[in-house]
C-alpha cells in the first residue's frame, strides 16, 4: 500500500530519524511531505524536497492551510506533531476524513484534553499511587505557599506550565547556591527569589504545576495503541537528554511501568503513538511526569531495538494486523550530531 504522509513539523531534533523510519516501513511505500510554522531551512524540508509554511497553530487559518496542502499533495495520512495542534486536529478530524485522509490522533477529544494538560491529568489520576505531590498555582502568593507545602527550602521542588512541552518553562526551585560559571548549559536550577523576579516581569502568570522533586531514574514509555488498547509498550531509561530529547537511552523491560502505562492508556482511551514519562522517587516508586499523546522526540530508540513504532501505528489506522516482534531488550541508543547539506 502506498501512502503520502503529511508530517506537521520540519525542524525538531527527531524529524530526520522519523522520516527515515517512515520511508523504511516494510508494509507501506511511503512519501513524506513536511510542513512547519517557520520559514527557514530545516532537515524535514531538505530531506523530503517539499516545503510548506503554515500559520501558527492558534491562527484561525491553520486547519484550512493543512487541508489545502492535503488537496495539493493528495495526502493519504496526517500525523500531527505539535502538542498545541492535537486537540484542534482531533476536533476537525472529520474534515480530513471527508477527503479520505487518515488522521493519527486520539479521537476522544475530552480524554485527549486531559492527557494534554498536566493539571487535568494529575487531577484525573489523583487517587493513584503514581501521582506525585503537587499543587496548581497561578499567582506569586500561591507559588510561595505551594513550594513551602512541598518541602522548600529543605528540599527542591519542580515547577512547569501545565501546557508546556519539550521541557519549556521547566524549573527546579532550589535553595542551594548556583555556580553560574560551572552549571551545565540549559540547567533548570533557579533560586525562588530569582524565579519570582522573572514572573513579575510577565503581564500574566500562566497556570503552573508545582510538584515534589524526583531525584532518581527517569523513563520514557513509547506505546502503540488504539481506542485504549495497547499493542506495544516499550520503556526506555532517559540517561542523557538535550533540550528535552534523549541523546542516550536504554531499552528496558520494566513490567511495572508497562502495566501503569497500559492502565493510563485504557483510562484515557488513547490511540496511535503515545509517550508516557515517569521518574522514580528515592523510595523506588515510579511517578507520572506527563503524557505526550503524539510521537516522541526519541521514538527512533525503539527502531534500534527491532520495532518501527510508526509503521505499527499506521497498521492500526489502516486495519492491518500488527506484527509480533521480539524486542531487543537492553538496546542502548547513543545520539550524535550529523549533517545534511543543501544548495542555496
Amino acid at each position: 500500500m502506498d501512502l503520502k504522509i503529511l508530517w506537521t513539523i520540519s525542524g525538531s531534533m527527531g524529524t530526520l530519524a522519523d522520516i527515515e523510519m517512515l520511508k523504511n516501513a516494510k508494509s507501506f511505500g511511503i512519501e513524506v511531505v513536511t510542513a512547519d510554522v517557520e520559514d527557514k531551512d530545516t532537515v524535514g524540508f531538505i530531506a523530503t524536497g517539499k516545503k510548506y509554511i503554515v500559520p501558527k497553530v492558534k491562527d484561525s487559518k491553520y486547519i484550512n492551510a493543512l487541508l489545502e496542502i492535503c488537496k495539493i499533495e493528495k495526502i493519504t495520512t496526517i500525523i500531527p506533531q505539535y502538542t498545541d495542534e492535537l486537540i484542534l486536529i482531533s476536533e476537525n478530524a472529520d474534515r480530513f476524513k471527508d477527503l479520505g485522509i487518515k488522521v493519527l490522533v486520539t479521537e476522544d477529544i475530552e480524554k485527549l484534553r486531559i492527557a494534554n494538560n498536566k493539571g487535568e491529568l494529575y487531577q484525573f489520576f489523583s487517587n493513584r499511587s503514581f501521582i506525585p505531590k503537587y499543587r496548581i498555582v497561578s499567582s506569586i502568593d500561591s507559588i510561595k505557599a505551594a513550594v513551602q507545602e512541598l518541602g522548600y527550602p529543605n528540599m527542591p521542588v519542580c515547577i512547569k506550565p501545565i501546557n508546556g512541552e519539550g521541557g519549556k518553562g521547566f524549573r527546579i526551585i532550589t535553595k542551594e547556591k548556583i555556580d553560574i560559571f560551572n552549571e551545565p548549559v540549559g540547567s533548570a536550577k533557579v533560586n525562588l527569589e530569582a524565579y519570582i523576579d522573572q514572573l513579575k516581569a510577565l503581564s500574566k502568570i500562566p497556570e503552573l504545576l508545582v510538584s515534589e522533586y524526583l531525584s532518581e531514574k527517569e523513563y520514557s514509555v513509547d506505546c502503540v495503541c488504539k481506542n485504549g488498547i495497547t499493542y506495544f509498550c516499550i520503556p526506555r531509561q532517559r540517561i542523557e537528554t538535550t533540550m528535552g530529547v534523549s541523546t542516550v537511552s536504554l531499552i528496558e523491560k520494566n513490567d511495572e511501568l508497562i502495566e501503569y502505562s497500559k492502565e493510563i492508556i485504557s483510562s484515557l482511551n488513547l490511540s496511535y503513538n503515545i509517550n508516557i514519562q515517569f521518574k522514580y522517587t528515592k523510595g523506588g516508586m515510579p511517578m507520572l511526569i506527563e503524557i505526550n499523546p503524539r510521537v516522541s522526540g526519541s521514538l527512533v530508540a525503539n527502531y534500534g531495538a527491532g520495532i518501527n513504532m510508526l509503521e505499527e501505528a499506521l497498521k492500526l489506522a489502516y486495519k492491518i494486523p500488527t506484527t509480533e516482534i521480539n524486542i531487543k531488550w537492553g538496546t542502548k541508543m547513543l545520539r550524535y550530531w550529523s549533517q545534511i547539506f543543501t544548495k542555496v
